[in-house]
Parts: C-alpha cells; structure tokens; sequence
C-alpha cells in the first residue's frame, strides 16, 4: 500500500514538472515576438556521455537573457545496473557586453531526479539508490561567436543542493534500508554548449 502512494505521489510530481516545463517552453517561444534572438543549444560534455540535453535561450533586452536547460539519461547497463537521472535548471543570465557575446553572470534554479543502481561509485555496488534534488546558485561563462547563428558557450554553475533519497539494499532479500536527506555545497554543472541563434 505505501510503495502504491508513493508510486502514484512520485508519478504526480513528474507530470506537474513535466507540465510546467512545456509550459515554460510555450512562454519562452512566444516571448520571440518581442525578443530579436532565441537561441536553442546542446551539452556537449553530456551528450558525449550519452546523456541528452537541450535547452533554449531568450534575450530579453541587450544585456539580459532567460535560460531553460534539461537532461535526461536512460541509461541501463546489464546484470540490472543502470544510471538514470534528468534535471531541469532555469536562469537568467547578465552579460557584461551584449547578449549572445562575450562573458556572462548568471542566477539559476534546478531541480531533478536520479536513480541509480549497482554502480562502482557512491557505494552502491549491491545497492540501490532513488531520489530527488533541488537547489540554486550562480553560472559564469563565456559566449564565443563563431558565425552570425553559430556559436559555442561554455559555462560552469556553482552552488547548493539538497538530496532526498532512498537507499535500497538489492538481491533476493532486498529492502529499503534507509531515506535519507543531504546537503551538498560546490560545483553542479559544467557546459561546453553547441548553439543555434533564431534571429
């Protein structure tokens, strides 16, 4: 009964993300009309490692843009390891000459979830562990200019997490061992982005 509730509360905090994520993709696209640029980008570290992204960019006025990234990974080894997060980082950037050009401070929000399961790290080689994160801190990058549509950002996002998960123990016998909450301060992304700018 409470592993159904809290299938059915999980399930209900993804669609309301999910939702709202579109939601904020819908206000961003519309926001071209009286914006001059929009810019649709891509991790390449992520994609790289096999972990999709996407985001989009909307200049506001000549020195302010408002960002809206995600990544998802479904990644699923054999011998039931896999390694499946996706988060959604929202921001609004000030760049210190003029949008899309040259080096940029940003304010960011993000949130997400993992699940990850008999992994070589974080001492899960036999265990399982599931949850979510929340947090918010501060991006400084640089924006270089590579054709008038074309450009490559890079970036590196700092600040504070919270992490609420559950530790399973796997196996024939496996159980739920413990839920737990963590605190995490430093680095939490770093980008080499490959964009495209609607003008």
């Amino acid at each position: 009964m409470s592993k159904l509730k809290f299938h059915s509360t999980k399930c209900r905090v993804s669609d309301i993300i999910l939702k709202s994520f579109l939601v904020l993709l819908v206000l961003l696209s519309s926001l071209r009309l009286h914006a001059q640029s929009v810019a649709l980008k891509s991790n390449l570290l992520y994609d790289a490692l096999c972990i999709p992204s996407l985001g989009t960019e909307v200049r506001l006025d000549s020195t302010l843009t408002l960002s809206v990234s995600s990544t998802y990974c479904p990644i699923s080894y054999g011998s039931d390891r896999k390694w499946k997060n996706w988060s959604v980082q929202y921001e609004a950037r000030h760049w210190f000459r003029k949008s899309f050009r040259g080096p940029y401070i940003g304010v960011f929000g993000i949130h997400g979830g993992f699940n990850l399961n008999r992994i070589p790290i974080f001492r899960l080689t036999s265990h399982r562990a599931e949850g979510n994160f929340n947090g918010a801190g501060l991006t400084f990058g640089f924006h270089r200019i590579l054709s008038p549509h074309w450009g490559i950002d890079t970036s590196l996002s700092a600040g504070y997490l919270h992490l609420r998960y559950r530790h399973y123990r796997e196996g024939t016998y496996g159980y739920l061992e413990y839920t737990k909450g963590r605190d995490y301060v430093g680095p939490v992304s770093l980008s080499v982005s490959l964009v495209y700018i609607i003008k």
